[in-house]
């Protein structure tokens, strides 16, 4: 059962963010669909030009680009900061995909690139927990993507590799995209992105994960993409499509906090799914939305009160202040090594 202690929690009911409050930082990126701070004031972001760009804490950015087994350019969507300050990308190719760790030399090293004797499909996440498994997510295995963006196709998962191998820990998910820890440590969260739920299971010993459950639902248009958690224990969760941030306060209830949304763009895409003629444009556009389909979100900042923004087709990332302060990620005090790391 989700924790009924919506009183306590300290975020105002009332809490939202207007545009005008956004302000525009990083600029020069493409597409930076992920962003991972930690406390010396270090950025990281996904960019599609085939890595991510790391901004140091005086504000200079590099670009690092890496490059797949295959020889192809990585299509980095989830980023992680690893334990030994290297960068673990998620590999969203168009056939294929992989765990891969780079440095800031662009020498790209695979993690995991194949599962049960198969080449791993498009990988749309992966974090590094405290113990140093490696958990990814695979949103479908279905070729091309666009063939899942339906909410009665449910074949993503999440998966593992550690030293015991590559395993999956949960399947039968309805699009898998971002997954999350709970502050207490005892669920890891999940959206299933064209099933429109956000999800939680039981973090057991092994790893493992049993008690699956739905933690809330999403009316079409608000796909969920991004989740990370406040101190408290509200999720926030970003939707593509209808350009929305919500938090998922303890008690499951709803809050929505941002939203730019183009109210004919979502019409249509809903028009299009009820029909089953969604195609590539369907998610690759916003509309006139200006938050560029917002896709992820992270707490900054000394405090942790800046929230990032991330998007799949901006070129800079937005923010704003909240009055809550976010939870402390499992990477917060690692620090980005660059090539000094960059070794096997």
């Amino acid at each position: 059962m989700l924790q009924n202690n919506s009183a306590r929690y300290p975020l105002p009911a009332d809490f939202q963010v207007g545009l005008a409050a956004l302000k525009p930082c990083f600029a020069g990126l493409q597409s930076p669909e992920c962003i991972v701070s930690n406390a010396a004031g270090e950025f990281l972001m996904s960019d599609r030009r085939g890595g991510f760009t790391h901004v140091d804490p005086g504000g200079k950015a590099q670009l690092v680009q890496g490059r797949t087994v295959q020889g192809g350019a990585l299509h980095a969507n989830g980023i992680a900061l690893g334990a030994d300050g290297r960068v673990l990308v998620a590999h969203l190719g168009d056939a294929e995909g992989g765990v891969y760790r780079l440095g800031s030399t662009g020498s790209a090293m695979p993690v995991v690139t194949t599962l049960e004797g198969r080449v791993l499909p498009p990988t749309n996440f992966v974090l590094e927990d405290a113990n140093g498994t490696v958990w990814f997510t695979v949103s479908t295995r279905h070729i091309p993507r666009m063939q899942a963006w339906y909410p009665d196709v449910a074949e993503g998962y999440i998966a593992v590799h550690d030293a015991r191998g590559t395993r999956i820990l949960a399947d039968g998910l309805g699009y898998t995209n971002e997954i999350a820890f709970s502050p207490d440590g005892l669920f890891v969260y999940v959206n299933e992105t064209h099933a429109r739920r956000l999800t939680r299971f039981r973090l057991r010993p092994g790893p493992t994960l049993t008690d699956r459950e739905t933690v809330c639902s999403f009316p079409a248009g608000d796909q969920p993409d991004g989740v990370c958690f406040d101190a408290f224990g509200g999720a926030w969760v970003t939707c593509i499509v209808s350009n929305k941030v919500y938090v998922v306060r303890p008690d499951g209830m709803l809050q929505l906090v941002l939203a730019d949304t183009d109210a004919r763009h979502v019409a249509r895409y809903v028009s299009d799914l009820d029909a089953r003629r969604l195609c590539r444009d369907s998610i690759w556009t916003c509309g006139t939305s200006s938050l560029g389909n917002v896709s992820s979100l992270c707490f900054a900042g000394p405090q942790r009160r800046t929230v990032l923004l991330g998007s799949l087709l901006g070129h800079r990332v937005l923010a704003f202040e909240c009055p809550v302060p976010g939870h402390p990620p499992v990477h917060w005090h690692r620090r980005f090594a660059g090539g000094a790391s960059n070794g096997p």
